[in-house]
């Protein structure tokens, strides 16, 4: 049995899924723990809502309590878990250690929900579980570029031999140079390669074009969750990155009604993006894409209700002008939600309240375009349907039911996936 675990702000699911899906499609049985459930050998064997009626925790909060279900396969399964922030809290992980943990980046998101997570720092300290928690002779494979990750690595396990990959592209908050002369190596790109990178030399491993959820190397946080992949991949392989795993790579498929970005257009030439982002950097990431796709670009976007009031404003002039016109909808709709009481945060949200901080700031600094909110999700997309032209660009920030938010896509826009 070997458990590789993720964590992070941004990317943990993406790089969830692909890992799963390629390793498992290399003969290995598979127990993947991801946002919205858990399944074996990918298949989906209990849900979102599965996870917090049994347990009163979402399914990446001590994912290893799914791991009795693999004693059919025992010892032979690979788990591969997403690890959320509450898997440092007193449910953890659910298992001792890891063989593989891969830590991706620490952004805003949740800071400040509680007294423990004031800052970058706190939200890095809360996940440093992914490094403490790395079995011996394991490995540790950690964002470079990323301060707050590489802060961490101060937890490695005292007297475990654990191996290093650095990822990045600048490696600007770690000494790659010391790295690469004592025999270690990292995971980088250059142009449209991924490059494994040693004192020696540098190897080509992979063509980023070859990978369609890059979007022939255009949304740059999926050329980092592919980094990822292929330093876990490496590290699965006892440091081999052979012929099979590349072609495996190359023809996996994202889940295109996942909630992950995925694209559909229709007959009048409209782009629509779908993407589960849930926080500025991401949102603005999104958005810079989008305008790559076409002049005009339109934006249904949300934030979740256990964001604070000052981080929603943040959030909103963060993207106020990324966008040509917003369409701002809300979580808490007064349909499918009728309000939002956080466990351990001091939030409560009523219908609409996010949706309308998060309007007023987009409103406020907006300088050119639209802004609007309506509250029900789906009544915000056949929204977008009615203003766009020939030509534009929409994002939708889907909600909940991923599912739901394609059909609704599909249903007003006459859109379909290529």
């Amino acid at each position: 049995m070997k458990k590789i675990s993720i964590t992070g702000t941004k990317g943990k699911t993406t790089v969830t899924r692909v890992l799963s899906g390629v390793i498992h499609a290399l003969g290995q049985n598979t127990l993947r723990v991801d946002t919205d459930g858990h399944y074996i050998n990918e298949q989906q064997m209990s849900t979102l809502e599965d996870s917090k009626a049994l347990f009163s925790l979402v399914p990446t909060v001590c994912p290893g309590k799914y791991l009795i279900e693999m004693k059919e396969f025992f010892p032979n399964f690979v788990a591969i878990l997403e690890a959320a922030l509450g898997s440092s809290s007193a449910a953890g992980l659910g298992y001792g250690s890891h063989d593989i943990g891969i830590f991706l980046n620490v952004f805003e998101d949740h800071m400040g929900v509680t007294d423990r997570l004031k800052s970058r720092r706190d939200l890095a300290k809360a996940k440093n579980f992914i490094f403490s928690r790395i079995a011996d002779d394991g490995f540790a494979i950690f964002n470079a570029d990323d301060g707050h990750v590489c802060s961490q690595l101060k937890m490695l396990p005292y007297g475990r031999a654990v191996n290093l990959i650095p990822v990045g592209k600048k490696f600007n908050h770690f000494d790659i140079a010391t790295h690469l002369e004592k025999g270690g190596f990292c995971i980088t790109h250059e142009n449209k390669d991924i490059i494994l990178r040693s004192k020696e030399k540098n190897e080509v491993l992979l063509s980023i074009d070859r990978i369609p959820w890059t979007f022939e190397g255009n949304y740059i946080p999926s050329i980092w969750n592919l980094m990822f992949v292929v330093a876990a991949l490496y590290a699965f392989g006892d440091c081999k990155f052979t012929d099979e795993v590349r072609e495996t790579l190359e023809r996996y498929r994202l889940d295109v009604e996942g909630g992950r970005l995925t694209m559909l257009k229709n007959d009048n030439n409209v782009k629509i993006l779908v993407d589960y982002a849930h926080e500025k950097y991401s949102l603005v990431e999104i958005a810079k894409f989008a305008k790559k796709l076409g002049k005009r670009t339109i934006g249904v976007i949300r934030l979740a209700p256990d964001r604070t009031n000052q981080m929603i404003s943040d959030t909103g002039k963060a993207v106020a002008n990324k966008f040509t016109d917003i369409i701002v909808y809300d979580k808490i709709d007064g349909v499918k939600k009728m309000s939002y009481q956080g466990k351990k945060q001091k939030i409560v949200r009523s219908v609409g309240e996010v949706s309308e901080i998060l309007h007023g700031s987009i409103t406020k600094f907006k300088k050119k375009g639209k802004a609007e909110r309506i509250i029900v999700e789906e009544e915000a997309i056949k929204k977008a349907s009615e203003i766009v032209n020939k030509g534009d660009v929409v994002v939708v920030i889907c909600g909940d039911d991923h599912k739901e938010t394609i059909a609704s896509i599909k249903k007003y826009f006459n859109a379909y996936f290529e």
